[in-house]
């Protein structure tokens, strides 16, 4: 998924509204979010020291993070995404 895309489908909800990420289809499970970063971010360390980014991964990913674990999650949810 694309940033654009996914800032399409946020638009559609409540803007004051908690985002959970879902994870596990065979075994569900809700987790806070943590932060958001890049790639490019994960590959430059505090002194500026680039290290390089394997050719397999684009340095404009976005990545999101799992923050904690809050409870059991419902297969429902991979039925009922945007896609």
């Amino acid at each position: 998924m694309k940033v654009a895309r996914l800032i399409q489908f946020l638009e559609m909800y409540e803007p004051d509204a908690e985002v959970i990420i879902m994870t596990q289809p065979s075994y569900p499970f809700e987790n806070s979010l943590m932060g958001v970063t890049s790639r490019d971010e994960l590959f430059t360390d505090a002194d500026g020291d680039d290290d390089k980014i394997p050719e397999s991964m684009d340095s404009a990913d976005v990545i999101i993070l799992a923050g904690d674990q809050l409870r059991y999650g419902t297969k429902r949810a991979w039925d009922s995404y945007h896609r």
